[in-house]
This record gives C-alpha cells, sequence and structure tokens, in this order.
C-alpha cells in the first residue's frame, strides 16, 4: 500500500505512536521515528526494521521548532521526501483542579500537544507543497470534545485546540493535493496508562463495561489501523475530518450494567 513512500511519526516510542509506525511498515512504508525517549524509540526501530524497512530514529522535543526543521532536513537527506505525518506526541501535565494549574503545566502541555504539532505540520508542509501531495493526521483525545474530568484543563483544551489546527490546516493545504485529518481515542490501553488518571486496568476495565458501548478500552492497534486508512488512498476524498474511535462511549445512551 505504501511501498516508496516514506513516513514521520512522533510520540513513536510508545503506545498508539509505536503501533502506527509498526503498522505503516507493515504497508511497505519507510517510518522515521520521532520521539524524546531515544531508547524507546531504538525499540520501536528494532521491530520496524524486523520487517525489512528502513527506518530512521530522531529524538527531538516537537515543542522546539529548530529541532523540528532539523528533523525534516535529516529526513529529507537520508530518503528524499516526506508523504505522510502523524502527529502523535503529547503530554498531559497530569491531572489538577483548574484552581491549582501552573503556569509551567499549563505552558508546557500547550507547547508540546498543540505548537509542537504546528511546528511538525508547518516543516513538513513545505515538503509535501513542492511534492504537489501527501496526507497528515493529528491526534486528539476524546477530552478535546468533551472534555476530561481526570487529565486537567490543559490536556482537555490542547486536544480541542488540535481539532482546530486540524480544519485550518487541511483547508489551507487542499489546493496543494495535501489531506489533514483527525483522530479522537477514547480511553486507550497504551501500556503507560490513561494520561492523568493513574487508573488500574481493573478501574480500566470496569470504566469499560460501564460506560463503553462495545464493553472493553481501546487498544493502541485499534487506532494504529484507523490512522493507516486515512494516510491511504482509501481516504483520498477526506480532509479536515475528526474521527472517534471510543468503542462508542460517546454514545448518548450507556450500557447500564452495574459494575
Amino acid at each position: 500500500m505504501f511501498a516508496g513512500k516514506v513516513a514521520i511519526v512522533t510520540g513513536a516510542a510508545h503506545g498508539i505512536g509505536k503501533a502506527t509506525a509498526v503498522a505503516l511498515a507493515k504497508h511497505g512504508s519507510c517510518v522515521v521515528i520521532v520521539d524524546i525517549d531515544a531508547d524507546g524509540g531504538q525499540q520501536t526501530a528494532q521491530e520496524v526494521q524486523q520487517l525489512g524497512i528502513s527506518t530512521l530514529v530522531l529524538p527531538i522535543d516537537v515543542a522546539d521548532s529548530a529541532q523540528v526543521n532539523v528533523m525534516v532536513d535529516q529526513v529529507i537527506t537520508q530518503f528524499g521526501r516526506v508523504d505522510m505525518l502523524v502527529n502523535n506526541a503529547y503530554i498531559s501535565g497530569g491531572y489538577a483542579p483548574v484552581a491549582e494549574t501552573t503556569d509551567e503545566t499549563w505552558n508546557r502541555v500547550l507547547a508540546v500537544n498543540l505548537t509542537g504539532y504546528f511546528n511538525c505540520a508547518r516543516a513538513v508542509a513545505k515538503v509535501m507543497m513542492a511534492q504537489r501531495g501527501g496526507a497528515m493526521v493529528n491526534l486528539s483525545s476524546g477530552a478535546g470534545i468533551r472534555g476530561s474530568i481526570s487529565a486537567g484543563v490543559q490536556y482537555s483544551a490542547s486536544k480541542a485546540g488540535i481539532i482546530g489546527l486540524t480544519k485550518g490546516l487541511a483547508a489551507d493545504l487542499a489546493p496543494h493535493g495535501i489531506r489533514v485529518n483527525c483522530v479522537a481515542p477514547g480511553v486507550i490501553d497504551t501500556g503507560l496508562g490513561t494520561p492523568g488518571t493513574g487508573w488500574t486496568l481493573a478501574e480500566l476495565e470496569r470504566y469499560a463495561q460501564r460506560d463503553v458501548a462495545l464493553g472493553r478500552v481501546g487498544e493502541a492497534e485499534d487506532i494504529a489501523e484507523v490512522i493507516v486508512f486515512l494516510l491511504s488512498d482509501a481516504a483520498r476524498f477526506m480532509t479536515g475530518e475528526v474521527i472517534v474511535v471510543d468503542g462508542g462511549a460517546s454514545l448518548a445512551h450507556r450500557r447500564k450494567k452495574e459494575v
């Protein structure tokens, strides 16, 4: 599906980013693994290389536009092109009531989760515009649509901003043949815990049985496959869309079973 193409995946050391990098590699794409966690990035690279796919690990902070610009230059030097971007890197900042949320927490979360996406999209857009085509997927969250009582206002605000960023990018880049879409996952077991909650696996399972129509917590691969679809030609007439992937947790009618 993606033979000869090159994808950049941020936050690819763990969870959804890692699952996406591996899924893209399975479909033939070279994968650039971007994550501030260099060791985790190398572990993802090993899985990609086992599939016989070329990869590059770049441990950068996406909140720093200078680092992002250097990253894209390195990708062009090694691969000569960028066809796909998956903006997935995030931090939550942890939960605190708004009255106790610090400037430092607010600024850092917005810098990584929103400005970081902008930095990567801007740098990659310049390459894709010259190529006359490409596709981007931004990762938002159900918290960006409904808010969150467990991840802090800074996390919800950043994820809502990603939706607006996606729509703005989609309108701006469509004339250049570049599609930009957004995925808003529900609660996903990424192996790192639910952002800001500290929930145990048992608590996640109780939540799923009570509030998720399909009765389970999502897996990283559930989101990765949707991302692959949006990047593929199967979604060639889709741009500016927000796809909620939450197992039906956002349905008005909740499961009533006591757990």
